[in-house]
């Protein structure tokens, strides 16, 4: 019995297949594989292999006109051309640390426009920490990758291997991070056991979901 071949890109091959639609909308032409390589920073053998996996399940074809031959076959999976993908990487506490899981459990859905502001990932919230910043237990918070950020904004802080949301305050030889709960007491710091992975620049909530769970 013939062995069926898989259509479905992977989370990596639906990602660049997204960016060279991109591509193709604002320059006119198909990127290079050195331009897919420096734009998700792998090598040019590693574009290939990827540009050869999606050829093999029909979403692109590699003519002979040299570098940018390149030709979609179908549209991605997002039907809106206003949209991209960002992983959600895992969980992240709103309370005290813990240990910040990296498995791509899914994706998030955002517009263009904010993933022109910078690498972006996403984190599954837990615990009450940052409620009254709007960050509820459960939401999904939208981070800008970053290893500085400015006084007040909101950090994803990594201490000892585990990971905290919380706003982020210099003060002289110490760091505080500070939740927004009033129940709740600052993390005081020195600031190379802290390090910062990103900056929170949104939030996104299920209405329904929380809903089900005011009236339970």
């Amino acid at each position: 019995m013939a062995r069926t071949i898989p259509t479905e890109p992977t989370f990596r091959q639906r990602q660049i297949l997204e960016w060279v639609r991109r591509f193709i909308v604002a320059q006119g032409m198909p990127p290079t594989v050195r331009e897919i390589g420096a734009a998700f920073s792998i090598t040019p053998r590693a574009v290939f292999e990827i540009l050869q996996a999606l050829e093999r399940k029909g979403h692109l074809m590699r003519g002979a006109l040299g570098a940018r031959s390149l030709v979609l076959t179908q549209p991605p999976r997002h039907a809106c051309p206003h949209c991209a993908a960002v992983p959600v990487v895992g969980r992240i506490a709103a309370g005290g640390p813990i240990e910040a899981i990296e498995d791509r459990e899914a994706e998030l859905t955002v517009s263009h426009d904010l993933c022109r502001r910078g690498e972006l990932f996403a984190l599954r919230v837990k615990g009450d920490s940052m409620i009254e910043a709007g960050i509820l237990d459960g939401d999904t918070v939208l981070v800008r990758k970053q290893a500085t950020a400015n006084n007040g904004e909101i950090v994803v802080a990594l201490l000892e291997n585990e990971a905290t949301l919380k706003y982020l305050h210099r003060e002289g030889r110490r760091v505080r991070l500070q939740p927004a709960n009033a129940r709740l007491k600052p993390i005081y710091v020195e600031p190379t056991k802290l390090s910062i992975q990103g900056v929170v620049i949104g939030v996104h909530r299920q209405l329904d979901r929380k809903a089900a769970r005011m009236n339970s």
